[in-house]
């Protein structure tokens, strides 16, 4: 990142090069749209480039790259809500699911529909806590919270995915 602050734009090609693909999967764990996490993918690398100067190095580079993500992330589900709960509601209605065609897949449907049912933050925070493997304090220094405030969050959507896991196994 500092050879890219210093204009060597080749720079910023190994830094899309390297985290392209853990960007992309937080956009589409994120939002649950494989559209929108590649637009927020490219919209995310652009903002990178336009503000690579207000990284000041006192984080992280993946810490300041992941924040600059988040918030796009939030900025979609502000500007997209109604359209957002319009496809929640279609992902949960059980007339309109698809019939996984084995046990595994239909396990990993499952979960990843809990995950969607959960609070936008309790999503983000177990996303990035256990598929972007961020530490507490990464994630505290992401969000600006303390990190009591982080592991309480994320002890919460735990419990409140095994409920909803529950719930859908319930209805199976």
């Amino acid at each position: 990142m500092r050879a890219a602050q210093a204009g060597e734009l080749d720079a910023l090609g190994a830094l899309f090069s390297r985290h392209h693909r853990r960007v992309h999967a937080l956009c589409y764990r994120l939002t649950g749209d494989a559209a929108a996490a590649e637009d927020l993918t490219q919209e995310s690398f652009l903002r990178i480039i336009r503000y690579r100067e207000s990284f000041g190095g006192r984080a992280k580079f993946t810490t300041w790259l992941y924040r600059v993500v988040r918030n796009r992330c939030v900025d979609y589900h502000a500007a997209n809500k109604r359209e957002i709960e319009r496809r929640d509601i279609m992902a949960h209605d059980p007339t309109v699911q698809k019939t996984a065609t084995d046990s595994g897949n239909e396990r990993h449907e499952m979960l990843r529909g809990a995950l969607d049912r959960l609070p936008a933050p309790m999503r983000e925070v177990l996303v990035l806590s256990r598929y972007q493997g961020l530490k507490y304090r990464e994630i505290a220094e992401l969000c600006e919270e303390s990190v009591g405030a982080v592991k309480v969050r994320a002890h919460r959507a735990m419990r409140e995915l095994r409920r909803i896991v529950l719930e859908l196994e319930q209805e199976l």
